[in-house]
C-alpha cells in the first residue's frame, strides 16, 4: 500500500493524467485505482463496512471543517 501511495504521489507531481482509457500506465488514474483497490482489500480483510465508515467519517469531518461539498447518499 505504501508503495502504491508513493507511485500515486509521483504521478501527481508529474501531472500524469491519462489522455484516453488505453493509456493509463503510470498515470494518476492508474495509481489512484491501485490505492483504492488496496484500501478496499484491507477493509475486506478486517471486515470493515467501508460505506458505513464513509458516512460516519464524512459527518465527523463536516463537523470539524464545514463545507458546501456534501457526501452523496443513495447513489
Amino acid at each position: 500500500m505504501t508503495e502504491e501511495v508513493g507511485e500515486l504521489s509521483r504521478a501527481m507531481r508529474k501531472g500524469a493524467k491519462a489522455q484516453n482509457i488505453n493509456e493509463i500506465i503510470g498515470t494518476v488514474d492508474e495509481e489512484l485505482y491501485d490505492v483504492i483497490y488496496y484500501a478496499l482489500a484491507i477493509a475486506n480483510i478486517y471486515d470493515v463496512d467501508i460505506e458505513e465508515v464513509a458516512r460516519v467519517k464524512s459527518h465527523i469531518t463536516e463537523s470539524k471543517y464545514p463545507s458546501d461539498v456534501k457526501f452523496e447518499v443513495g447513489r
